[in-house]
């Protein structure tokens, strides 16, 4: 039997035991809690110097811009766009330049190269005053617009700038490609489209009413051509041109702009253009190759708006929607500039921009039998048609062609509205006017819109 006195001191070596054990285990607590706390306090003092580092902190990225996904080999990809979500999750410089660097290299842009878009006037000279010690150069701005197309070779230093602007910026934007718009394979003809492919084989005025004496056509009204330039020809050797080279690369122009021009003011005797008096404002924006981009063409419409033209002829497009380039459409249409577009030969059902954009008047092409051609992209925007396949006109090399596109539909609109506001219809109604009168074929009006455009006479 265990003693009183032994069963006491039993207890107490339990008491002694339960206490040493307990206070093993605050100890223990306390050692946790010490390192939870220390690491913490690293964690947070590390997210803090990243943070004053590159400016992440209390700056989230403005808007990018969205892109539309195309069949056409080397346009815009969907998921190469950075969207909103994206843009936020890009919380450190490295992250930031990684994207930048993937975005160059996708086809359809122009690669070393972005367009932002900032809050005011005095953030866009301030950002500009900043270029050289920012580590990019500033290829050209417009404070009207609050836009500047900026080039840069270091991903790095692109988006250290970009962190430092974030609070100015309203939005970060690729440069897209634009192009003169060529023809798909005919083996491959969307069953969307209604695929008409009978030739005109003439200039096509006879299927918009452009009968009798033209030779006063057009008086008054100044056209800016935005294409690939305009070269000398026998057919435009009685108008007046007038150049403008923004592409300056010292290559001669190919002769898809000459053709454009032709069809509005060309003077040929047989397949000249719809109205001759025009007057051409030859703005280049596009190389020989027919390629351009979108924040060439937003400076070639702010250059035909400053040069006082009356109306912008488009020929060509791009799948990507630019901020600089809505922006250039939407000044231009504030100030009563009527802006002409080509649908784009792509087989798409949507437009190509600019002729996508609101308040542009957009043009599909049809044959000589009065359908949407195999080629010409549908939309539900789309304002109407005219004569696209087998078209003559003239070309560099004092060379006639004949060819066929959305773009010398356009350029028959653009003759069209050259002639009636010579005639004195005003500008802001012209789209009215056009639809009012097209000849309707019976077609969806997502494949020819209103119809094929006649001259309506006064």
């Amino acid at each position: 039997m265990i003693s009183a006195e032994d069963e006491t001191k039993i207890e107490f070596r339990g008491l002694i035991l339960h206490l040493m054990n307990n206070w093993l285990k605050s100890i223990l607590i306390l050692s946790i809690l010490a390192c939870v706390l220390s690491f913490g306090t690293l964690g947070w003092l590390a997210v803090k110097t990243t943070n004053v580092a590159d400016g992440s902190a209390a700056k989230p990225l403005p808007a990018w811009e969205s892109t539309l996904s195309a069949k056409k080999p080397g346009q815009i990809n969907l998921e190469a766009s950075l969207d909103q979500a994206t843009a936020l999750a890009l919380r450190t410089v490295d992250e930031l330049a990684a994207r930048l660097r993937q975005l160059s290299a996708t086809p359809g842009v122009k690669a070393g190269e972005l367009v932002l878009t900032f809050k005011s006037e005095e953030a866009l000279k301030a950002f500009r005053d900043q270029a050289a010690s920012l580590g990019f150069k500033v290829l050209h701005d417009d404070p009207r617009l609050l836009t500047s197309r900026v080039k840069y070779s270091d991903a790095d230093a692109m988006a250290r700038a970009l962190r430092q602007n974030a609070d100015d910026l309203d939005n970060i934007g690729l440069n897209y490609l634009a192009w003169v718009p060529g023809l798909p394979d005919t083996s491959q003809v969307d069953a969307a489209n209604a695929g008409g492919d009978v030739p005109f084989g003439n200039s096509g005025l006879d299927a918009i009413g452009a009968t009798g004496d033209r030779k006063n056509w057009g008086t008054g009204t100044k056209v800016a051509v935005l294409d690939t330039g305009v070269t000398d020809h026998p057919s435009l050797e009685d108008s007046r041109v007038t150049h403008i080279d923004l592409v300056k690369d010292g290559l001669a122009p190919n002769g898809h702009g000459t053709a454009m021009a032709s069809l509005i003011a060309g003077d040929a005797s047989q397949d000249g253009g719809v109205a001759p008096a025009s007057e051409i404002l030859d703005i280049r924006v596009a190389d020989t190759r027919g390629e351009s981009n979108t924040a060439l063409v937003a400076e070639g419409i702010m250059q035909a708006v400053d040069q006082g033209a009356k109306l912008i002829n488009i020929s060509l497009g791009t799948t990507g929607d630019s901020d600089v380039l809505r922006r250039a459409v939407e000044y231009a249409l504030e100030k009563g500039v009527i802006v002409v577009a080509a649908a784009g030969n792509e087989q798409q059902t949507s437009l190509a921009y600019p002729a996508g954009y609101e308040g542009v008047i957009s043009v599909a092409a049809v044959d000589a039998n009065g359908n949407q051609a195999y080629f010409s992209n549908s939309g539900e925007n789309l304002t109407l048609a005219a004569p696209g396949v087998g078209i003559v006109s003239a070309y560099s090399d004092n060379r006639m062609v004949v060819s066929s596109g959305t773009s010398q539909a356009t350029a028959i609109t653009s003759g069209v509205i050259s002639t009636l506001l010579g005639w004195g219809y005003p500008a802001r109604g012209m789209a009215q006017t056009l639809t009012t009168g097209a000849q309707s074929t019976g077609a969806p009006k997502n494949q020819v819109g209103a119809g094929i455009v006649q001259l309506v006479r006064p």
